[in-house]
């Protein structure tokens, strides 16, 4: 059993700590949770029954509680958190934008790379979406022939001003380093770096 803690339990942190609790992570089991939010500490206890509650993640990294950590903080904290808990030996994942600034992931990645028995990944769930390997075999395959130029249009991933107002650093530069480019777009954007980068096309 691989035990799991999730530091920052909002709308994405406790979405993760459900699909654990629903048993949709198979060998997976949520044991400490962290978070500068009182009410969200409470939420996890009512939740999970005897889960370790923390204030600083540099606690729960410490505590000797979690083989695996699930970093669901506003994205300025994703470098940070990530390069201690790496530096811990405990397998990371980081929900999506990796950082604001290229130089704090680069550092995530060279500290990755430092430990190759690490696991280490962010949270780009379109890449197992059908409809997207659908489309990269339809490309690769020929059926479509040689593309010269895409446009993409999505109109059904909208978001009301009351997502934005669950929180009050999202879509802010000083919360999130951006808006929706930063928020949301990571997505996109990284389905089509993927298919430029072979090296990750193989991962599909």
């Amino acid at each position: 059993m691989v035990r799991i803690g999730i530091i920052g339990c909002g709308i994405m942190g406790k979405g993760h700590a459900q699909s654990i609790l629903d048993g949709k992570v198979p060998g997976a089991e949520w044991t400490a949770v962290c978070d500068i939010d009182s009410a969200a500490l409470k939420w996890a206890q009512e939740k999970c029954h005897g889960i370790k509650t923390f204030e600083k993640s540099s606690d729960l990294l410490s505590s000797g509680t979690v083989d695996a950590v699930v970093i669901a903080t506003p994205h300025y904290d994703h470098p940070i958190i990530a390069i201690e808990a790496i530096e811990k030996n405990i397998h990371t994942l980081i929900e999506k934008p990796a950082g604001v600034f290229t130089k704090a992931v680069k550092e995530i990645n060279a500290k990755a790379a430092e430990k190759p028995d690490v696991v280490f990944a962010i949270m780009y769930n379109q890449r197992t979406n059908p409809i997207y390997r659908k489309m990269r075999e339809m490309v690769h395959g020929g059926e479509i022939g040689s593309l010269k130029r895409t446009s993409w249009l999505i109109t059904d991933w909208y978001r009301s001003q009351a997502y934005y107002n669950s929180g009050g650093w999202r879509a802010t530069w000083k919360g999130e380093g951006g808006g929706v480019l930063i928020n949301q777009c990571p997505h996109n954007l990284d389905l089509w770096n993927a298919e430029k980068n072979h090296s990750v096309c193989a991962q599909w």
